[in-house]
């Protein structure tokens, strides 16, 4: 059991007898619908006339998103429900359900259930009186930078902007911490019901006291920070258009080195004219090349700079570090470019990690291969120009191969805000080689497929006679059979066996040097070399080949044709 749950169980806060009326006061809390203050609005519609004539209490039951909150006041100390129609006037910043969730995470609970089941009713009844003020403060009375004294004692500031046609009203608390307020914002307010009014706020808000006696730690998360940094505004924009503002919200222990928006504009300038800002990243390769990016910028550690030391630092990026490089008493930090990056804030001490800002965006080596292949292709393309390939093309558009090899994920879309936004896990499909899902394609060259189809004899002229349904399936099978799942360079070959798409082995028969390879399958005397490696795709490599590589129904289907 953790301290905080234990805290809530067993600390009993005195409550003083002039300030139970004030626990009675939190009946005040009850309501049933919004007239939203930023059109986010919750709850069901009820007419004014309707209720002006409810307590509320009533109120609150007939809302589903105070559910939580009708449970608190059961459970904290006096009888709230009961004392919810007194006649005095007091406005009520009342937490939604999402808010108690945070509150009992935060505690070390499961659920506000969970929370509920086990608090000490006389901590739930401070906590719920923080959020209580005298009178009747509407909408039009939160002025920006207005102060609210809470009837528990202490004071709530208002915050206050307009957007459009809205008016955003947010309230720090005891916290006072700037990147962490406002801490709430107002997300509907009633104005009807008999005991005053009502706005309903998205987060639980604390007092010093209640700071104190759950010990709650009030450093900004690092996201929070950033956030709150206007030099660090194009990074969470970066961080919102890769789906990972919830990856660094949930990081623990973690350093983020934060490029400044200089670094950015750096960025767009480096990657050319078809990069001038974030929205021209718009397509599901582009918006996973920039989460790598990212990614790369998250230490898998929390370092502060005083404990930083000379060599590779991991980073959430699989299988990329960081060079942190000790230079005349400072540090930098490299990538796969020639450029390092200086720190230029140190130590911004978050609740989840520390935060360097530095001068420069890091690239890692993943980046690097994408922009060098940006213009390459994919694989359909690659074939598609190629000269030498040209029987390959055509056999690709007569099996209907041609949208497998295409690279769907450079197709544009708008990404949405959630990350697993359907239109880019289209883009991610597994039945394509994409970017996400990389293909080696040993490209038979024409003279290969001209052997062939002398082979074959003089009813195979050209791709076009295999004209039945049963031909077209054994070219598309005698294709996928130069196809291997991954991205291997000719760097990479070594002699031994490689499995195809078509579910058949090929084999690397002999290397010899660098550049020449036999391939093929020893058993039915059909091998290969490769005359051409190493031909770039966006969504794999292609090497050509001098012979058609011929899978084991191809075999018997040739010998069929003898008898």
């Amino acid at each position: 059991m953790t301290f905080l749950k234990k805290l809530f169980i067993t600390k009993t806060i005195t409550i003083m007898t002039k300030f139970r009326p004030l626990i009675i006061i939190l009946s005040a809390f009850a309501l049933s619908s919004l007239n939203s203050c930023d059109n986010d609005d919750e709850g069901n519609t009820l007419s004014p006339s309707l209720l002006e004539t409810q307590t509320i209490n009533e109120l609150i039951v007939k809302n589903g998103s105070l559910s939580s909150l009708e449970a608190a006041l059961g459970v904290a100390s006096g009888d709230l429900p009961g004392t919810l129609s007194g006649s005095e006037a007091y406005t009520v910043f009342a937490p939604n359900n999402e808010a108690f969730s945070a509150l009992a995470s935060l505690a070390g609970f499961e659920s506000s259930d969970d929370m509920l089941a086990e608090i000490s009713p006389e901590l739930l009844a401070k906590i719920l009186s923080y959020h209580v003020v005298a009178g009747e403060s509407d909408i039009a009375d939160l002025t920006d930078g207005k102060s609210l004294s809470a009837v528990a004692g202490g004071n709530l500031t208002i915050t206050s902007s307009i957007d459009g046609d809205n008016k955003i009203v947010q309230i720090l608390d005891a916290t006072k911490v700037e990147q962490t307020n406002p801490v709430a914002s107002i997300k509907g307010t009633l104005n009807y019901g008999k005991n005053g009014i009502v706005h309903i706020i998205d987060k639980v808000l604390y007092s010093q006291e209640i700071i104190t006696a759950l010990e709650i730690d009030t450093r900004p998360s690092i996201l929070e920070w950033a956030t709150s940094t206007e030099d660090l505004s194009s990074l969470v924009d970066a961080l919102k258009k890769a789906g990972l503002a919830d990856t660094v919200t949930g990081l623990e222990e973690s350093t983020v080195l934060a490029p400044n928006n200089a670094a950015f504009t750096n960025l767009f300038s480096t990657l050319g004219d078809d990069y001038n800002s974030l929205e021209d990243f718009d397509n599901a390769a582009e918006i996973a090349f920039l989460g790598d990016i990212l990614k790369y910028h998250i230490i898998t550690s929390r370092i502060e700079s005083t404990e930083l030391t000379a060599g590779p630092a991991e980073t959430a990026l699989q299988d990329s570090s960081v060079d942190v490089i000790s230079e005349g008493g400072s540090f930098t930090f490299g990538d796969a470019s020639t450029t390092n990056a200086s720190i230029v804030t140190a130590d911004i001490d978050g609740r989840n990690g520390f935060v360097h800002i530095i001068d420069k965006v890091l690239v890692p080596q993943t980046a690097v291969d994408f922009l060098a292949n940006l213009d390459s292709g994919d694989i359909a393309a690659v074939v598609g120009r190629t000269l030498e390939l040209s029987l390959l093309e055509e056999a690709l558009i007569a099996t209907d191969l041609v949208e497998t090899f295409t690279d769907l994920s450079n197709e544009s879309f708008v990404q949405g805000a959630d990350e697993k936004d359907e239109d880019f896990e289209k883009r991610r499909a597994p039945e394509n080689y994409t970017y996400f899902n990389l293909a080696t394609v040993f490209a038979p060259s024409d003279a290969a497929f001209i052997e062939l189809l002398d082979l074959l004899g003089d009813d195979y002229t050209g791709i076009d006679s295999f004209d039945t349904e049963e031909e077209k399936e054994l070219l598309k099978e005698i294709i996928m059979y130069h196809v291997v799942p991954g991205k291997t360079s000719s760097a990479d070959l070594t002699a031994g066996v490689l499995t195809t798409a078509s579910g058949e082995d090929i084999e690397v028969i002999e290397v010899f040097g660098t550049d020449t390879f036999n391939i093929g399958n020893s058993r039915n005397n059909v091998i290969a070399n490769i005359v051409t490696p190493d031909v770039a795709a966006r969504n794999g490599l292609a090497h050509v080949i001098d012979k058609v590589l011929l899978p084991e129904n191809a075999i018997i289907f040739i010998r069929s044709l003898d008898k």
